[in-house]
């Protein structure tokens, strides 16, 4: 703990993760869950920061395992995260459904904000479950009406649903709020017809 305390503050330990890992998987199995699960969250969040995904899911199930709760959060954000490496369709959609229930209890109990509720809506975009997606999506923007990447993929999950209606509101809405906003440049770019054309409805596959 006080090797991750040092590297938290920027204190150069002269270790990289892989040869603190072999000291660290010498030493865990003889310390307590309850502090165990937090070393194994904090070797988690080494591994994110060096952004190897299946090493930070490795340790933030370990933790989670452990003492569940809190912990389920970076396993869940790490599960969402692995949809970066070259895998399976079927396997990708796996994590994802294993995801969702995590970010669920978070969202609903552990960890309430708009960040959270932005995350489990991200999962259920992926999973295609568009309208779960939509409604958590609108809980994140209920919690923080700023969140300019939640109001553009609300647009997005609304688009995917094939409701023409309501994603030239929710857009217009959004460049509106935020005019400065690369998004906003996007959706003009790619979707003026969307509020060109009043009566614009036939939709492709996928806005995003």
């Amino acid at each position: 703990m006080t090797t991750f305390y040092l590297r938290g503050q920027g204190e150069n330990i002269g270790r990289s993760y892989n040869e603190f890992r072999e000291e660290f998987d010498r030493h865990i199995a003889h310390v307590d869950p309850e502090n165990a699960a937090l070393a194994w969250d904090r070797l988690g969040h080494w591994a994110q920061d060096d952004e190897d995904w299946v090493e930070a899911e490795r340790c933030f199930r370990k933790a989670y395992d452990l003492a569940g709760g809190e912990y389920g959060y970076c396993l869940a954000i790490a599960l969402k995260s692995l949809e970066r490496f070259e895998e399976s369709v079927p396997l990708l959609l796996e994590r994802f459904e294993e995801s969702v229930p995590l970010l669920l209890e978070q969202a609903q109990i552990v960890q309430p904000d708009a960040m959270s509720w932005f995350q489990l809506a991200t999962s259920y975009a992926s999973l295609g479950n568009w309208r779960e997606a939509i409604d958590a999506y609108e809980r994140a923007l209920a919690l923080d009406p700023e969140y300019a990447v939640a109001m553009f993929d609300l647009g997005g999950a609304h688009w995917n649903s094939g409701d023409a209606a309501t994603v030239a509101e929710v857009w217009a809405a959004a460049m509106e709020r935020f005019p400065d906003h690369e998004l906003s440049a996007k959706v003009r770019c790619d979707f003026s017809f969307l509020f060109s054309d009043p009566g614009a409805g036939e939709f492709g596959d996928g806005a995003r």
